[in-house]
């Protein structure tokens, strides 16, 4: 396992040496918020959407945080600077540590750690489709990326039994809803679709961007309702991650033709270049 170095409250240590106090509330109650952020060469992708939707769960759950958002920013590239990885993923991760009797009084927690890409090896990945009912996935207006993530966990294991890349969920009305840890696109008659924000889906950094790009690039879009049972009537599917960009999907039973989800990668990888 590579040694990378970490920012912990004020220090910059050794990986090996990260740890993480017992009463923190991110490890006690989940009772965190983070934001992924990819980097290439000391600079962050798109940092400013990402610390916007960080804000955004830190106002929520009243944390504590004194540090500005240029100063977060800073303490990530210092991190970046102080690691040889040329590129790779951020993870910023600010929790507040947890007193049952006295949840009033606590004390911010800011993490920053580092780690690499794995190479996808297939131009095309497998997804499998789940019941989120079966899992314990949290679900909620004006969704924030808080840490509670073990029912998205335990899919994603369930998925990789099936020798699956990922997991997309639908909901007891057989609507689909997003990945375990990724935003669903589809594609129908050169529409581009994807499930709204309405059914407590997280508001993805690249599923903003993609729409943002549809709209400057005069693609069709909808966010809609996806019946379970309309899939295998889409033509393209697509996963999108802050760590991928655009991801080419298929299921058991249905081929996806691939075609204008390659023209939306490379619009999105070209908007993630400039946006660095």
């Amino acid at each position: 396992m590579s040694q990378y170095t970490y920012y912990i409250n004020g220090q910059f240590i050794n990986s090996s040496d990260a740890k993480v106090a017992f009463n923190d509330g991110g490890f006690q109650r989940g009772n965190a918020i983070f934001e992924s952020i990819r980097f290439k060469d000391g600079h962050l992708f798109h940092v400013d959407s990402h610390i916007k939707r960080l804000r955004d769960g830190i106002n929520y759950l009243e944390f504590q945080v004194n540090e500005t958002d240029e100063h977060l920013i800073k303490l990530m590239l210092e991190t970046i600077h102080k690691n040889n990885l040329e590129t790779g993923v951020a993870n910023l991760m600010i929790s507040s540590n947890f007193d049952i009797n006295n949840p009033l009084n606590s004390k911010v927690n800011i993490y920053i750690s580092i780690r690499e890409i794995q190479k996808i090896e297939h131009e095309l990945v497998k997804i499998i489709f789940l019941n989120e009912w079966d899992f314990p996935i949290i679900r909620f207006k004006n969704s924030i990326k808080i840490n509670s993530y073990a029912g998205n966990i335990k899919a994603l294991i369930t998925a990789k039994k099936q020798n699956a890349f990922d997991a997309v969920f639908y909901n007891q009305k057989k609507e689909i809803t997003e990945a375990t840890m990724r935003n669903i696109f589809f594609i129908k008659n050169n529409t581009i679709i994807t499930p709204p924000l309405s059914l407590g889906i997280l508001p993805g950094t690249t599923r903003n961007l993609i729409l943002e790009l549809c709209t400057e690039h005069s693609y069709d879009y909808n966010e809609k309702i996806i019946k379970f049972d309309e899939l295998n009537d889409m033509d393209e599917a697509f996963l999108t991650s802050s760590s991928y960009g655009v991801i080419p999907c298929y299921w058991e039973g249905w081929n996806n033709s691939n075609k204008k989800t390659k023209e939306i990668k490379k619009i999105l990888d070209i908007e993630l270049l400039k946006g660095v």
